[in-house]
């Protein structure tokens, strides 16, 4: 079925987007549920309407496992799991509250804490205050893989609609995951907040080019220009406290303080931000109009004009199993209640 954008790609109207580039009050979940708030009230004090948080902001990026063995990183992993984030929490519900009272969209990355798991985490909370979408990393990365499960199948369905256009939003690799964008692009993202980890930035020798920060942001610039749209980049910073803290110090691919690359690309990929120290904490903002979007996609619009759908496509399996179903209807309804699922707008029930 065809889709009418609301608001379309031509609308002129002018706003404010913001990135974040901020150090995660490390494996402390009150002190990171209060960072947040206050940078939320910042940044819509100074007119933002849609904010995007790093990756993993909430309690932090933990590169421990990649500067140790298993043994030394044990008690910082299980600090971090006990100060991770739960989705239906009171914490979370006073970080819902700060978006409604700054009537703005909220993309936040958040270690979430379900059972005895965790997994690499976003929330897309729109003015009302109110989760429009729940979504995990699809699949994590590396060393990742010590700590986090992979995503759930709904995951896929990362795109919702906003007053001020249709926000989605991806981790880190996911800006590599080929499938994972095509569907994203199927979806009809205007802005999307890309999430990353601390990265070194410039290029420190001795390490995959690919990890570094300078890799990390052209990833998300290629997904601006791929998808035709807005691209809010929010990465952390580690300072030598927080390195000592992670058991990070002495890491070869690491300048303390460093880590943070964020900025704002537009739809043709051009920055719409000045560089930031990588050491300093900053809100970066851009004012935008969503008709610079109607500029790149009447030249290619890679799920319109600019493509063949009958050589290529994708087949998308975005439904949950249930780990175990219930043949009697109350127990049914009871496992449904108990587990709670957010009501995700970017379903494939909404196409």
């Amino acid at each position: 079925m065809p889709l009418t954008l609301n608001p379309s790609n031509s609308d002129t109207r002018k706003f404010k987007v913001a990135a974040i580039q901020a150090e995660p009050v490390w494996m402390d979940l009150k002190g990171s549920v209060e960072k947040t708030v206050r940078l939320i009230k910042e940044a819509s004090a100074s007119g933002a309407k849609v904010i995007g948080f790093p990756e993993l902001f909430i309690p932090g990026y933990p590169w421990t496992p990649w500067a140790n063995d298993f043994v030394t990183c044990q008690p910082v992993l299980k600090e971090y799991q006990a100060n991770a984030l739960a989705v239906h929490s009171p914490e979370m519900k006073e970080i819902c509250e700060a978006v409604k009272e700054a009537a703005a969209t909220v993309v936040l990355g958040f270690a979430e804490t379900d059972g005895g798991s965790l997994y690499i985490a976003q929330v897309t909370i729109t003015s009302n205050g109110e989760i429009a979408n729940h979504r995990r990393k699809i699949k994590v990365t590396h060393y990742e893989k010590t700590i986090f499960g992979d995503g759930s199948a709904p995951s896929i369905h990362n795109v919702v609609q906003t007053e001020w256009g249709r926000v989605g939003s991806l981790n880190c690799w996911e800006h590599i995951q080929p499938f994972l964008k095509c569907h994203f692009y199927a979806q009809h993202p205007q802005i999307f907040v890309g999430g990353w980890w601390p990265a070194f930035l410039p290029y420190q020798g001795g390490a995959p080019y690919i990890v570094s920060g300078e890799a990390s942001s052209r990833m998300s610039q290629l997904v601006a220009m791929e998808g035709g749209c807005f691209g809010i980049v929010g990465c952390q910073v580690v300072s030598e406290a927080g390195a000592a803290k992670m058991k990070m110090t002495g890491f070869p691919w690491f300048k303390f303080p460093g880590g943070g690359f964020s900025c704002i690309y537009g739809p043709d990929g051009s920055t719409l931000t000045e560089p930031v120290d990588p050491g300093v904490e900053a809100i970066l903002y851009a004012e935008i109009s969503l008709d610079k979007i109607a500029e790149v996609k009447i030249v290619a619009d890679t799920t319109g004009n600019y493509s063949r759908n009958d050589l290529l496509h994708v087949v998308a399996h975005g439904k949950n199993w249930d780990r175990v179903k219930y043949e009697d209807p109350e127990e049914a309804a009871a496992a449904a209640a108990h587990s709670r699922e957010i009501d995700n707008v970017a379903s494939g029930k909404s196409f």
